[in-house]
């Protein structure tokens, strides 16, 4: 059995962007988006999205993943140049932020950027919910100063 050098499973792959989007009624989306890279088992992991609405009457929902259906591979060997690359990548991001802005959402605060290994990767690809990626993304929260709660009510 062959072991994978340290360098792909502990070093930094990328990093993951965290933003929460605010609804004036109260609700929150929290968004999570993992980036493309090489997993600990040398595969590579598409560009993918951890998302869930928290509202008062549900406190606690689970994660929903939605990956990319474009790599950045493919889109090169389709000739295409880095900004159709990034612009097919993200498009299934579009509806929700697009449905943000319709809808009154604002972002809470500014995103946060945390650092994705290999196995936070592989996790991703297999549909996975990355929690080790999600515990680096509450201790930046709290570094950060954001609400304690995710849903903060009117007092």
């Amino acid at each position: 059995m062959t072991t994978l050098p340290s360098a792909i499973t502990n070093n930094v792959q990328g990093r993951a962007v965290y933003l929460e989007a605010v609804h004036p009624g109260g609700a929150v989306t929290q968004v999570l988006i993992m980036p493309e890279g090489l997993t600990s088992a040398h595969a590579i992991a598409p560009l993918s999205m951890y998302r869930r609405r928290l509202t008062v009457m549900q406190p606690r929902k689970t994660w929903r993943h939605i990956g990319s259906s474009v790599s950045s591979a493919r889109a090169q060997e389709l000739n295409s140049d880095n900004a159709e690359i990034a612009s097919s990548m993200l498009t299934f991001l579009t509806p929700m932020f697009d449905g943000f802005v319709t809808n009154g959402w604002t972002i809470r605060k500014e995103p946060v950027f945390v650092e994705v290994t290999a196995d936070d990767l592989e996790d991703s690809r297999q549909g996975k919910t990355p929690y080790k990626v999600f515990g680096r993304v509450w201790k930046a929260r709290k570094f950060l100063g954001f609400p304690k709660e995710f849903i903060v009510t009117e007092a």
